[in-house]
């Protein structure tokens, strides 16, 4: 019988870190899985490694040339041919039940297009490590919306808390929407999660910790943080997907701009302010000036603009401030 699931793993370059990734898979309580490594052109022998880890077990296609993210997941959903499947980024670990429990909560609820799960971060060397945004999305936690699509899709409105890795996708209902958008480089599991839901599909949350994504800089997210070409994808994403939500019935249209932006941007601008990147700062205030004006007068960023200059007392007010809002869950209102 062929296997049920597939964990396909979408890489390039992925060094030292393939190998506690593959190590995890090999480790499910539940062994019935195909193992497949789409390589994105890798420079590092990687494909060499997964070999040398798992043997015949696994599945080893490269892309020649380079297919890009999104054109890599969609080859992953292209070259698997069972009825579930996992993208594994080739940073991050697994829980041996991670398997065994997504299938069953997809069983359960044959009208999801996926399942995904909570996910907890690690630093380079596998150690657990904390970060306030990790600790805000756990109050999207705090309530599932269980059948309802219209909660589940006012809730990524707000914040996109799914941890893509995480997600275990009925491979029917993504060949059915169409894939990955290969335009995207930062939003595109986000903005993939929105039409699925206006598709028709379900989400089913599975509280459980089950994987472990691994926190480490990437040049190409520093880079676009710096000069918001990040955040300019995300407003055009979520623009988008209101439009359709609001047209779908799926959304009220109380806020034109999602509060993540806001989140997302305030975020990175504390973390310059700590690094007295004040250039950067600035750049980020004004690119929501330019960009998302209704933002300009929202109370969180007239906040951040009052305090930020004050020096050392202004940045204590705006980390404690941050402090609140991730004990609290402040700041996530929207519809």
């Amino acid at each position: 019988m062929p296997p049920v699931a597939t964990f396909a793993i979408p890489c390039r370059n992925a060094g030292a870190h393939l190998r506690p990734l593959l190590r995890s898979l090999l480790a499910q309580t539940c062994q019935d899985f195909a193992l497949l490594l789409v390589d994105d052109a890798s420079s590092d022998g990687s494909p060499e490694l997964a070999k040398d880890i798992a043997g015949d077990r696994i599945a080893v296609h490269r892309n020649d040339p380079a297919l890009g993210i999104g054109g890599n997941w969609n080859r992953c959903l292209e070259l698997a041919a069972t009825p579930f499947v996992c993208l594994a980024h080739h940073d991050d670990v697994y829980e041996p039940r991670y398997l065994e429990v997504m299938l069953a909560a997809l069983t359960a609820r044959p009208d999801a297009g996926f399942a995904h799960c909570r996910a907890s971060g690690i630093g380079a060397g596998g150690e657990a490590q904390w970060s306030p945004a990790e600790s805000y999305k756990e109050h999207f936690w705090k309530t599932s919306p269980g059948l309802d699509r219209a909660a589940h899709y006012e809730r990524l409105w707000r914040g996109n808390f799914i941890v893509c890795p995480s997600i275990l996708y009925r491979r029917e209902a993504v060949r059915a929407v169409g894939g990955f958008r290969q335009d995207l480089g930062f939003a595109l599991d986000w903005e993939f999660s929105f039409r699925l839901l206006r598709a028709g599909h379900g989400i089913v949350d599975v509280p459980d910790v089950l994987m472990h994504y691994r926190r480490h800089g990437h040049a190409a997210t520093a880079a676009a943080n710096a000069n918001s070409s990040r955040f300019t994808e995300e407003i055009a994403v979520l623009r988008e997907v209101r439009a359709q939500g609001l047209a779908a019935g799926l959304l009220h249209g109380r806020h034109e701009v999602s509060p993540a932006v806001r989140n997302n941007v305030l975020h990175e601008a504390l973390a310059d302010l700590h690094a007295k990147r004040f250039a950067s700062v600035t750049h980020k205030l004004e690119f929501l000036r330019q960009h998302a004006p209704e933002l300009w007068r929202d109370p969180y960023v007239r906040a951040f603009r009052s305090l930020w200059r004050l020096g050392l007392p202004g940045r204590w007010a705006l980390t404690a401030g941050r402090l609140l809002a991730v004990r609290f869950g402040l700041g996530a209102g929207g519809g």
